[in-house]
């Protein structure tokens, strides 16, 4: 007597019989009871699956298939080398079954989606199956689509039916996918810090050596050591060749990245181990040991490893959309961000709200994230006459993981484009104030160095107080911020008596600099829009690193600069010459879809490449 060879199977072993060709067919038939609508046999191949789709995607569909074969030829399974050839060559003709989402707990390994694949080794009529027509896909049913490739469909023996089935490929299979998703993700978000850090003009000393020497946990020493190097050469950091008088130190989204991100790396390498290995496993139930003559009965089909690593993997990228979100948040926010307009917006902040609605739909995304990262554990329910009493529910964990990589590549691609905003315009800021400060000093020493005794009048410390009058009033309009920092400046003049600005012949010196110096203020906010928008020097202020995304987002992906409310495509309808003009959600959706399509990913490769790791 053997479980599955010739007894029944599972909560009904105890049965006997002796027609092991019928059983095949019975353990089959048991499990083909998932749910595929009929528009859903017209789905398209995608990575993951969408609202509404009722069938597994084609990608790990492929994996189970490949790895369910790399199982069955360690030969620990009872089966024909013949039954792996056969799914092979199938595999090559590009036949994929439609596999349903739903209905597995991993416990038994995943039953029914194997099931599915054995429905296609069978040619069975009534299982669709996806076949390759030139660039597209044609659902018919199985025993058609193994005809028009002169296939024969498969004749099982005994235990071959359980020795497909009894296994956790779909689950490894998705799995796989994700993390290797997951860990393009963790790069992208290292890379948007250091980003993010340019754009508020924080330190690159959050990211010192000696801090991670002090407290050397591996994860944290990478991303440290990444940060780095992903700065080096910032003119937009201190700590380096630039300088800022700013926070005395930056705040927690960009101090503590190391810190926060780091723990996400070890979960993400532990992740990565035991999909790794279990890819490379037996996952049957009984295994055979031909070397002993042997049959072992035990639990190797038990996916809870699988579970473990996405139940890692979701709170990794949960984790890191908590950080992207607190980044554009600071990013947006003008009490805040150092100096930059309210919602990023070039125009009036009275009629420009630029990144508004992405602050929205980034708090939007991290929320469904949170939700999606909830752990599925503690909804492990008895199954199967009690006999599969505790069950991994893995695949599932790895689908609602996948979810979270989609959700958090969202994020990602919102967060791409707030901070490529924020470095133009903190370059534009850059550049605006040192066309201020000579168009103003100018204006100083012409007004004020022929009344009496000027030489303890310095410009210095008036244009300090300007500046910074400047970046705080950032939340007014153009014409009223140039009134407003005017009239402080003159105030506090006047309040210099080292400086003698409030001797009687300044007097009227002052009056003419209160006159003329909003208006020189807006003048050089004009021209250094105007200089901008033809020729955008933020290249110049970034590192090599964050230099490559920037420009692949603007140049590649051909994604622009947002100038306000005449970019939206219905304002001033075709009197620009410039052609359609596209809302903010077009271009984002281009940035997702070169995350998702590993543009990305090669990018990111890239910009490692250097690196000291």
């Amino acid at each position: 007597m053997q479980p599955g060879v010739n007894t029944g199977v599972g909560g009904t072993s105890y049965t006997r019989t002796k027609e092991l060709s019928t059983l095949q067919y019975s353990a089959f038939q048991h499990q083909h009871c998932g749910i595929l609508l009929e528009h859903s046999q017209n789905v398209m191949p995608g990575k993951y699956s969408a609202a509404g789709q009722y069938s597994l995607p084609d990608e790990t569909v492929r994996g189970m298939a490949v790895v369910r074969c790399n199982s069955l030829l360690r030969g620990h399974t009872g089966v024909r080398m013949e039954l792996a050839n056969f799914l092979m060559e199938a595999l090559a003709h590009g036949i994929l079954p439609l596999v349903p989402q739903r209905g597995s707990i991993s416990a038994s390994g995943d039953l029914s989606p194997l099931a599915y694949l054995g429905g296609l080794v069978e040619g069975n009529p009534d299982i669709l199956v996806k076949m390759k027509d030139g660039e597209n896909f044609q659902v018919i049913n199985a025993d058609e689509a193994l005809r028009r490739v002169k296939m024969t469909p498969f004749e099982l023996q005994g235990k071959e039916a359980l020795g497909l089935m009894n296994g956790t490929a779909p689950s490894s299979s998705a799995a796989a996918l994700v993390v290797h998703d997951s860990h393009i993700l963790a790069v992208l978000t290292q890379i948007l810090t250091a980003m993010s850090t340019e754009a508020l003009q924080g330190t690159v000393n959050n990211y010192h050596e000696f801090i991670s020497t002090c407290r050397p946990h591996p994860g944290q020493r990478e991303v440290a050591r990444n940060m780095r190097g992903f700065l080096c050469g910032s003119k937009l950091c201190s700590g380096m060749e630039g300088l800022t008088e700013s926070l005395a130190q930056d705040r927690y989204d960009l101090r503590t990245a190391p810190q926060w991100i780091g723990p996400q790396l070890e979960d993400l390498l532990a992740a990565e181990s035991q999909v790794g290995i279990e890819l490379n496993s037996s996952t049957d139930n009984p295994l055979f040991e031909a070397q002993e003559n042997a049959c072992h009965h035990g639990g190797n089909f038990q996916a809870a490893v699988i579970t473990s690593a996405m139940e890692k993997t979701r709170t990794a990228l949960l984790m890191l959309g908590k950080l992207l979100l607190a980044q554009s948040q600071q990013i947006v926010d003008p009490m805040l961000n150092n100096g930059l307009s309210p919602n990023l917006c070039v125009g009036d902040p009275s009629l420009s709200f630029a990144a508004k609605g992405l602050d929205i739909n980034m708090a939007a995304y991290c929320s469904e994230l949170g939700f999606l990262a909830n752990s599925v554990v503690s909804n492990i329910h008895s199954a199967e006459l009690r006999n599969q009493s505790v069950n991994s529910l893995a695949l599932l964990s790895a689908r609602y993981t996948a979810e979270c990589v989609d959700v958090l590549t969202m994020m990602c691609a919102a967060h791409l484009y707030i901070v490529c905003q924020a470095l133009d315009l903190r370059a534009m800021q850059v550049e605006f104030l040192n066309t201020a400060k000579a168009a103003c000093e100018a204006s100083f020493h012409d007004l004020f160095d022929h009344t009496g005794s000027s030489s303890g009048r310095r410009f210095d410390p008036i244009w300090s107080f300007i500046r910074d009058s400047w970046l705080e009033w950032n939340r007014l309009d153009l014409q009223t911020k140039c009134v407003q920092v005017s009239g402080e400046c003159l105030g506090y003049m006047v309040s210099m008596d080292d400086m003698g600005f409030s001797q009687p012949e300044c007097w009227e010196p002052i009056r003419r600099w209160k006159d003329v110096l909003p208006a020189i203020l807006k003048d050089s906010h004009h021209k250094t829009l105007e200089s901008f928008t033809q020729a955008r020097p933020t290249p110049h202020y970034l590192s090599e690193k964050t230099e490559r995304v920037y420009r692949f987002v603007r140049d590649q992906l051909q994604v622009p600069f947002h100038q306000g409310i005449q970019d939206h495509p219905t304002f001033n309808r075709g009197d620009d010459g410039e052609g359609p003009k596209r809302t903010i959600g077009t271009y984002i959706s281009r940035i997702y879809a070169a995350i998702r399509s590993e543009e990305m990913a090669r990018l990111l490769l890239d910009v490692m490449d250097g690196l000291d790791l």
